[in-house]
């Protein structure tokens, strides 16, 4: 379906005159009139100001349900709509939440790949383990201890994942 037509049909779903809509986006009556008859084209602005009048995403607007780039990826609607209202965030409020998802997605991952903490069994061989290494660290700084730290992370998945292979192979 055109912009032109989708423009119309969503103007009239939301409840909008073509008056009381150009005067809400900021053009004039005759701009708007345009805009519905396919013959002129708003700016990127003026789509954002109609995505957001009309409650929709400027994807609803532009594109037909098959073509569209972000409900093909994320399907549940109101995360999307969600998005389209932090996209018209300022930088400093979209950069806080950026800050906040990627904070959740870290903690996911991490659930993810570490065992549940009812796992008692676990949690006692980790005690001891960080016993042993504060033992025999203290001569080593914070920063030192951290890398040794990380060597043994890398070593465990690393090994994790030789298994997997050699089981799959």
């Amino acid at each position: 379906m055109p912009f032109s037509e989708k423009l119309s049909k969503l103007r009239k779903e939301k409840g909008f005159t073509q008056q009381g809509l150009s005067q809400k986006i900021g053009v004039g009556i005759s701009q708007m009139k345009r805009y519905e008859g396919g013959k002129s084209s708003p700016t990127l602005e003026i789509i954002k100001n109609i995505a957001k009048t009309l409650g929709v995403s400027s994807d609803e607007l532009i594109f037909d349900k098959s073509e569209s780039v972000a409900s093909s990826k994320i399907f549940d609607r109101k995360l999307l709509e969600q998005f389209e209202l932090i996209s018209m965030m300022s930088p400093h409020e979209q950069f806080a939440i950026k800050t906040v998802l990627e904070g959740m997605i870290v903690k996911n991952r991490i659930d993810e790949v570490m065992p549940s903490q009812e796992d008692t069994t676990w949690s006692r061989e980790m005690e001891k383990v960080v016993l042993e290494l504060r033992k025999g660290a203290e001569e080593y700084s914070d920063e030192k201890i951290d890398e040794l730290v990380d060597e043994a992370v890398k070593a465990v998945r690393a090994e994790e994942s030789y298994g997997e292979n050699k089981i799959e192979a």
